[in-house]
């Protein structure tokens, strides 16, 4: 499933009536006979019979008179209000209105929130529906003041239940969502694709339950690369997850060394080494001072450890393994700096570098400039990103899509912008949007397990699958460890090992995912 920019959305309806020859009229039929669909299913006749239209004075007005009208088909009893003069409408949003008039619907013209606020007082929340279609996608400033301001609050205060067409209007991935108001509707009927507006920066949580309509645009035009963001899905993966061989042992299923973990720290190397394990690698190994290796192996047996002093004397199992883990749980000091460019300078295999072992490269970004033959993925969630990159944190939270990938293709590397959507980058610039995980996952230790699945996913599979793949499925099945760890334990109560300990469910329940998002 792609994910699009407004302006994406915008050129592709170009192409689809200018290029394939599918009228603008159709599209916005397609559009509003889908949302209709939704609507009758989520608030059947019986229940809802009044609906009134708030149509704004472009293209999304006109697919919310679309909508009214069909469902006065349905039975519904439509009342259109306007929030400008509707004989000034132009296109397809007047040849709509054209049809209503001549239908002899029920419409008026709102020229201030207390109008609005009257009209809508005489009518009950428990039978009436209001259907959101001011503004869409094409919205390029935040809306802090006039008319439309003013309707919003008046909407969003009131108890009816809302849909909204396309987007709740207000939201644009053009504007900071720190600015300005939008409605909050309890359903989106988005069209085509889902946008990026509708995900970030945690705009899913004002957008209600979202529903992606297909208004007919060509496939072919949509799987055009420059079209760069998809959302992930087990199906983009299932070839990593078919069942093994027989006759497979050990040495062949990958062997994943950790660096990582410190006298203050050491549940950090844990809980990454044992990541590696139970994400399919064969072998993990932690590199751990003196101090801590008992207390590592008494946790896990499993953990083979070799001590600080031997790697960084010779570093020599870096040419014995198939990936290595460094950062978690580090710290931040001149040894942890020196293991880095250590790993980063001798390596042979792919990189993983998270924690502290970004953290250490604030000052010393040139690191990651060198040539190097192996792949390098990095796992920052914003603050960590701001500091490599030089970039602002609410930058990097408003446009996490853009900073990912603005750094993975200046320095040649994956990343995994952590988050409530993950962002997905790699060197050329692809993005993948993970649609697994929950606010549980905000615990220490969460990001710990999910560099270690990263590790051993890698470990097991990088010699015969892309990494771009191989971080789609550690990822997603990351976020469906912490899913299932939620609904055992609750949001607030899960810690970090409860994911590691749900990672073997996820990997067993991953083809039963069902989206949150509903694609009609």
């Amino acid at each position: 499933m792609k994910v699009l920019f407004s302006q994406w959305m915008r050129d592709l309806d170009f192409k689809t009536i200018s290029e394939a020859g599918i009228p603008s009229i159709v599209l916005m039929e397609n559009a509003s006979r889908g949302a209709v669909a939704v609507i009758r299913n989520k608030f059947p006749v019986d229940h809802f019979p009044n609906v009134i239209i708030l149509a704004g004075p472009g293209n999304n007005g006109g697919d919310g008179i679309a909508v009214g009208r069909a469902l006065a088909q349905s039975g519904y009893d439509p009342l259109f209000l306007f929030m400008s003069n509707p004989e000034g409408l132009s296109g397809d949003a007047l040849v709509n209105f054209k049809i209503i008039r001549n239908l002899e619907l029920k419409y008026s013209e709102v020229s201030s929130s207390d109008e609005l606020e009257k009209i809508l007082g005489t009518f009950s929340c428990d039978n009436t529906l209001l259907i959101d279609a001011i503004f869409g996608i094409g919205l390029k400033r935040a809306i802090v003041e006039g008319i439309y301001f003013e309707v919003i609050n008046v909407i969003n205060k009131m108890e009816f239940k809302i849909v909204s067409i396309d987007v709740p209007s207000g939201l644009s991935d053009v504007i900071p969502p720190s600015k300005g108001i939008c409605v909050e509707p309890d359903i989106t009927t988005t069209f085509q694709t889902l946008k990026s507006a509708l995900l970030f920066p945690d705009d899913r949580k004002r957008s209600g339950e979202v529903f992606v309509i297909d208004i007919g645009v060509p496939v072919k035009y949509l799987n055009d690369q420059k079209y760069f963001i998809e959302m992930s899905e087990p199906s983009s993966f299932s070839s990593l997850l078919k069942k093994r061989e027989s006759g497979l042992h050990k040495g062949k299923t990958g062997h994943g060394l950790v660096v990582a973990g410190s006298d203050d720290k050491p549940g950090a190397a844990i809980l990454s080494s044992v990541a590696v394990l139970k994400s399919g690698a064969g072998l993990s190994t932690c590199v751990v001072s003196s101090k801590n290796r008992d207390m590592i192996i008494r946790s896990y047996p499993e953990i083979m450890t070799v001590s600080e002093e031997a790697f960084e004397k010779t570093g020599s199992i870096l040419n014995k393994v198939d990936c290595v883990l460094a950062g978690p749980g580090m710290g931040v000091n001149a040894q942890t700096e020196k293991l880095v460019e250590k790993i980063i300078s001798q390596s042979i295999v792919p990189v993983v570098l998270d924690a502290d072992a970004l953290n250490v490269l604030g000052n010393r970004i040139s690191i990651l400039e060198r040539e190097r033959e192996y792949p390098l993925i990095i796992t920052p969630h914003p603050r960590e990103l701001s500091r490599i990159s030089g970039k602002k944190v609410e930058e990097i939270v408003n446009d996490p899509v853009n900073m990912a990938r603005d750094f993975s293709k200046k320095y040649r590397l994956y990343t995994v912008l952590k988050g409530h959507y993950s962002v997905i980058s790699s060197p050329e610039g692809r993005i993948i949007i993970n649609q697994t995980g929950n606010p549980g996952m905000a615990t220490a230790g969460s990001g710990d397990v999910l560099a270690g699945m990263i590790t051993g996913m890698i470990s097991q599979f990088g010699k015969n699958f892309p990494i771009f793949t191989i971080l789609q499925a550690a990822v997603f099945i990351h976020g469906l460890a912490g899913d299932i760890a939620a609904s055992l334990k609750g949001e607030s109560s899960m810690i970090a090992s409860d994911i590691l300990e749900n990672i073997p469910d996820a990997f067993l329940s991953v083809n039963d995912f069902r989206s949150e998002f509903k694609f009609t």
